[in-house]
């Protein structure tokens, strides 16, 4: 968790994922900042398809997977996809990154414990079946993001079938399920409302 990766312009400025020349990873070691490796970013997708731009990043993403932190300035668009279908944590900030470093740090820790505080979202249907309403959970619970909501269901043994109710079906579990982790049936039901049924 101590290991953070900001994408730069010149001076060492936090940059976009678009106009950055270089990622530093930092990584604290005996209270002190430093950083423990320098990625150059060479740009060959100017003229590119998004394939090609998607691979870009994802060739970026290969060589700073030891860590799951990353700052821009601005995160949209395919970049920022790519880092989030990846569960990666990306924070928006600007200027000098030593100034937020231990902030980052304060928070993803409060973050990961809260995340550890199992909250009980699904409604058991039968055995091994439950069923999480995102819609629902939009209203009554804003803070809580579909991974918080459907991850420590997954992560049971006992728990073979999860139904999803959503307005849009998360990237994160077409993800998973092109992995391989578990099987995905996607049923749209009318505009905005989907029925998706997980099975491991």
């Amino acid at each position: 968790m101590n290991d953070i990766a900001v994408f730069l312009e010149e001076k060492d400025i936090i940059s976009s994922f678009e106009n950055a020349k270089y990622v530093k990873i930092f990584t604290k070691d005996n209270y002190m900042w430093k950083v423990r490796k320098v990625i150059l970013i060479n740009r060959t997708s100017c003229s590119s398809g998004i394939n090609e731009i998607r691979k870009e990043y994802q060739s970026l993403l290969e060589q700073i997977n030891d860590c799951k932190i990353v700052v821009v300035t601005k995160a949209f668009g395919i970049p920022y996809s790519v880092f989030y279908m990846e569960d990666f944590s990306v924070w928006e900030l600007e200027g000098n990154p030593m100034d937020f470093l231990d902030e980052i740090v304060v928070s993803e820790n409060e973050k990961e414990e809260l995340d550890k505080q199992e909250v009980e979202v699904a409604k058991k249907i039968e055995e091994g079946y439950y069923f999480v309403d995102l819609q629902e959970l939009e209203l009554t619970n804003p803070e809580m993001t579909s991974k918080k909501a459907i991850i420590p269901y997954l992560q049971k043994e006992d728990v073979k079938k999860i139904e999803v109710s959503c307005c849009h079906v998360p990237p994160w579990l077409i993800a998973k399920k092109e992995k391989g982790e578990f099987t995905l049936e996607i049923n749209e039901v009318s505009r905005n409302n989907y029925k998706v049924i997980i099975e491991k």
